[in-house]
């Protein structure tokens, strides 16, 4: 184990320096590609008796992740099963690292992970698998991976939502600026890719790239404030890419009274952001299935250990189905939604009747 745990060290750090530069972007129509050597890693049951410790890993802290963790409550329930999520107390590769590798010690039988660094961290997550432990991803993906599959948002179809619903805010054209915690992150890279696609051959432009904050909910309300000083009257809008970014974008907008300039386009539903959303504030949203991330993943990893990763998926297959998500592949595309000020009050309530707060 330490000998493994000293290899994807050294392996990652060598890695780190290289994830500076930018993935290579999705093709055309935008579909996530498949892991390569990953689906007959788990053909049979792992584990099929016995007691099964699961643990699922997100990228950071943050509101978006409280329904995740209430789905992942609900299925530990219903399986009866050691299910467990951590937050890396700070939002960066090594970190994260840190919190998979202890999963790892603890004897997890199963990891779901959002990784903060897509292609830093695959050296982790296949120290892993070839050691045995199924390792999924959740939310944002490391698709040059082992990972076992990915669920989760299509984060190019989800940008290209957010870029259509900017040519209806902006027909006659938009200078605009783009906030995020990570352009390392896959859902970043996606999400951004596939909104200037939407776009394309309008005259909405973005006036530089994205402006990146590390998950720091301080600094990306600064990053509003520096992007309305450089630009000024020539900004026509803002686009938070991360589910903080929205609240961040609201607070500096109305503390600076420019709400009627400029409008707002955003990506899941923080608290804040919902009320913002009654209040008029937010000008849409494209909200994400965090709940589902923990439902299923927690499902999915289970199914894995008892009876393999293809009885896994014809097992959960007719269920997805039913909910309205695609399989293809080692991929669960969970979907999302384009929430207005219009169809607020619906959304609010269909979170309400499901005890949630937030997506």
């Amino acid at each position: 184990m330490r000998k493994l745990t000293a290899w994807a060290l050294a392996t990652c750090a060598a890695l780190t320096l290289a994830s500076c530069a930018p993935d290579k972007a999705k093709d055309a129509t935008g579909k996530m590609p498949t892991a390569t050597g990953t689906a007959g890693s788990f053909d049979t049951a792992r584990k099929p008796t016995g007691d099964l410790k699961i643990k699922l890993i997100t990228n950071g802290i943050s509101p978006f992740w409280d329904a995740m963790g209430k789905g992942l409550e609900a299925m530990k329930a219903e399986l009866a099963v050691d299910a467990t999520w951590q937050a890396p107390q700070q939002a960066d590769n090594n970190a994260q690292k840190r919190v998979f590798e202890d999963a790892l010690a603890a004897g997890a039988d199963g990891i779901g992970v959002s990784p903060i660094q897509a292609d830093a961290f695959a050296p982790v997550i296949d120290a892993a698998v070839e050691q045995g432990i199924p390792v999924i991803t959740f939310d944002s993906d490391s698709e040059k991976s082992k990972r076992v599959l990915y669920i989760g948002t299509n984060n190019y179809e989800a940008g290209k939502a957010a870029g259509e619903e900017a040519k209806k805010l902006f027909p006659n054209g938009a200078n605009l600026v783009a906030f995020v915690g990570n352009m390392s992150a896959q859902n970043a890279r996606d999400r951004y890719n596939g909104f200037m696609d939407a776009v394309k051959g309008t005259k909405i432009v973005m006036l530089q790239d994205p402006y990146e904050d590390d998950k720091d909910a301080f600094r990306a309300r600064r990053n509003v404030g520096a992007a309305i000083v450089r630009y000024g009257e020539k900004l026509n809008g803002l686009v938070g890419l991360y589910s903080y970014n929205g609240p961040a974008i609201v607070d500096e907008v109305m503390k600076q009274n420019l709400r009627a300039k400029l409008k707002i386009i955003c990506f899941d539903g923080e608290p804040k952001t919902l009320k913002n959303l009654e209040a008029g504030l937010v000008d849409v949203t494209v909200v994400q299935k965090p709940y589902e991330f923990g439902r299923l993943s927690t499902k999915i990893l289970y199914l894995i250990n008892r009876q393999g990763l293809k009885g896994a998926l014809d097992e959960m297959t007719p269920e997805l189905t039913k909910m309205g998500m695609k399989v293809e592949g080692n991929i669960i595309d969970t979907g999302v939604e384009v929430i207005t000020p219009a169809n607020s009050a619906a959304f609010l309530k269909s979170l309400k009747d499901r005890g949630l707060e937030s997506t």
